[in-house]
This record gives C-alpha cells, sequence and structure tokens, in this order.
C-alpha cells in the first residue's frame, strides 16, 4: 500500500534548466513524456536512466522512482505502471516525498526524538514486511502462499469429505409461474388487486394458456412477479424453502405438466406448472473441485498463518506476557532455557 504524503508546495521539475552532466555520464535529456502526447496514453515508455528532477546537483532517475514504487506497493506496481493516470499520480507523489524529505533532512530532523522513535516503528515494519514478502525469492512469504494457495487433489477430497454437507444439493424444482399480487401483499406498494380481481385475471392467463399461448407472453402480461415474469414465469432448478410454503406446498402435490389451482400465499395468488421436482443429492466432487479450492484458500491461510508465527516465537524465543501485573518491576521474568537465534542478535 503506498505510504500517501500530501505536497505542502508544489515541485518543480528543473530536467530543462539542470545543470550540465559530467561528458560520457550518460545521462540521458529528459522531457516529461506525459508532454508528449496528446492523450491520455504516453507516446513512448519512459527508461530507467532518464532523470525526472534534480535534487540540488544529483539527478532523480526514473528508475529510482520504480525502485521506490516496487518497495512501497509492492505487487501492485506492476499495474500502476500500466495505467498512465495511476503512475503520474504515483510519480506526482514520489517526487513530493523527496522533496518534503530533503527539506526535513536539511533542518536536521533526524536528530530529534520525534523522527527516532518513528524510525524504530518502521524499522520493525521493514523487517517484517520483508520477511512475508510474497515475491522475495526463498523467502517465507514464497513458502507461506503456496503453502495456503496451492492445496493438493488429496487435499481438497480430504477437506470435500470433511464438509460434505455444505455441498449437497438440496431438493429443488422447476415450474413456470404467474402471481397476481393482493392489496397489502409485501412488496405491493401502491399495486395490488382484490383477491376477486386477482382470480379472474389468473383465470384469463389459464384460458390464454390452454389455448397455446407461449408462457413468455402470458407471464409477461399478466405476471407481477420481478423474478419471473420476464423469463417466462420459470423458477430453474429452485430449492424448495425460498418461497412461501403454501407455494411449496401446491409444488409437492401438483402433477407434473398440468396446471394447478390458484394458491393464495403472503404475497399474492399464483398459478403453476410444475416442470420437474429434483430429489436432494450429494455434491459432485470432480464438478465443484475448484471452488472447493478457492474457498478453502482463506482458512489455509489463517491455519498457515497461525503455524508460522507459533514457529517463529519458538525460533526467536519470544514470549507473551499473560499478566503483567504479575511481573513485578526490577524482578526478571522467566526465560525459556532454550538458547535461539535471537539471543544473539540485537532487538529490530
Amino acid at each position: 500500500m503506498l505510504i500517501f504524503c500530501s505536497p505542502l508546495f508544489a515541485v518543480v521539475l528543473l530536467a530543462q534548466a539542470a545543470p550540465p552532466e559530467p561528458a560520457g555520464s550518460g545521462v540521458v535529456t529528459y522531457q516529461p513524456w506525459w508532454r508528449e502526447a496528446a492523450g491520455s496514453r504516453p507516446a513512448r515508455e519512459p527508461q530507467a536512466r532518464e532523470v525526472i528532477a534534480y535534487l540540488g546537483r544529483t539527478p532523480l532517475r526514473f528508475g529510482d522512482f520504480i525502485a521506490w514504487l516496487s518497495a512501497m506497493a509492492g505487487p501492485q506496481a506492476k499495474e500502476i505502471i500500466k495505467q498512465p493516470t495511476a503512475q503520474k499520480r504515483a510519480l506526482r507523489q514520489y517526487l513530493d516525498l523527496k522533496l518534503l524529505a530533503a527539506k526535513g533532512q536539511q533542518e536536521k530532523l533526524q536528530d530529534t526524538q520525534e523522527f527516532k522513535t518513528l524510525m524504530v516503528a518502521l524499522r520493525l515494519q521493514a523487517y517484517a514486511r520483508v520477511l512475508v514478502d510474497e515475491d522475495r525469492a526463498g523467502g517465507d512469504g514464497q513458502r507461506l502462499k503456496a503453502q495456503a494457495e496451492s492445496p493438493s487433489e488429496q487435499e481438497v477430497r480430504a477437506y470435500f469429505e470433511a464438509n460434505a454437507e455444505r455441498y449437497v444439493a438440496p431438493e429443488a424444482f422447476t415450474a413456470r409461474s404467474i402471481l397476481v399480487r393482493l392489496q397489502g401483499a409485501p412488496g405491493a406498494v401502491g399495486q395490488g388487486v382484490t383477491e376477486a380481481e386477482a382470480l379472474d385475471r389468473l383465470a384469463k392467463a389459464r384460458e390464454e394458456l390452454e389455448a397455446g399461448r407461449n408462457w413468455e407472453e402470458v407471464a409477461r402480461n399478466f405476471s407481477d412477479d420481478p423474478r419471473s415474469k420476464d423469463n417466462g414465469g420459470l423458477y430453474l432448478d429452485y430449492p424448495f424453502g425460498r418461497l412461501d410454503k403454501e407455494f411449496d406446498a401446491a409444488v409437492r402435490v401438483q402433477e407434473i405438466g398440468k396446471l394447478s389451482e390458484p394458491v393464495k400465499t403472503s404475497g399474492g395468488i399464483w398459478l403453476i406448472q410444475v416442470e420437474a421436482i429434483r430429489p436432494r443429492q450429494p455434491g459432485d466432487f470432480n464438478k465443484i473441485k475448484n471452488t472447493i479450492r478457492k474457498q478453502m484458500i482463506p482458512e489455509r491461510w489463517e491455519q498457515a498463518t497461525r503455524t508460522y508465527l507459533e514457529e517463529a516465537r519458538k525460533q526467536v524465543g519470544f514470549r507473551e506476557v499473560a499478566n503483567p501485573s504479575a511481573e513485578s518491576p526490577g524482578k526478571p521474568a522467566t526465560v525459556p532455557a532454550a538458547k535461539s537465534a535471537a539471543d544473539a542478535a540485537p532487538a529490530p
């Protein structure tokens, strides 16, 4: 994540009026690339040795900016560099930080206690971040990532079997339907009709269906159900229990392919034609294993992190005090007898 610092002053790029570099230095005269193109994309990609500003006589190069961005943004740096607007914003931020840092150094802020305290905190953060950086080749971060995000087929299957109930496909139905909302029904704000008017409307819908008109047209003309009226009144492989209990009960007893009698529910009155009922089925591992693998990742990250931290505690001899008040000042705390690498190393 980028560290943002609001600029207090405008940064003046001095590239065009900068002091000359020694001959043979290889410095490329810098012309800001965002000024070269009329559109939003640069006319060319800047080179690492291109000078983007001067701090006194010291050139700041585009490569310095990329190194800073990579350190601060991590894996997101590549995406930022690809997007001209984001790249310009990050570059502006980098130049502002360089400016303010130079001014702070000039004022000898590094000698203040506030600066030293902040550096201690930043040093801790830097150690931890580099330690678990996923881009550090062979580092702990890469091992953690591989452990958490690359479960084997055997591990995925074991997870599936341990959580089999989660992947059961519940009993479901496929049906066509038309709903006429009643006055006062949920969702019928400013709409709805009387029960007599609803029954009359459903009777007309039935007549049209029995005369051979297709469900798409009849549902569009007669139904008030926003979920299905534009889809021919269809509820496809829809689990029981998601609609009103009266609707479910009617589906269970209705003859397949036949129009029901009007079914009154809290939402209104329905006309239903059941097309199929599918029983409860266990999950098919081969069809859902990729989904399961993705679902496992957060849990595996949590477990891998807990294990990693526990191992780190043992490795460096870290001990948390459960009851600080029990360990009186001046009395040394009980330290584990085992020696660790931390015993010979200075504290960060």
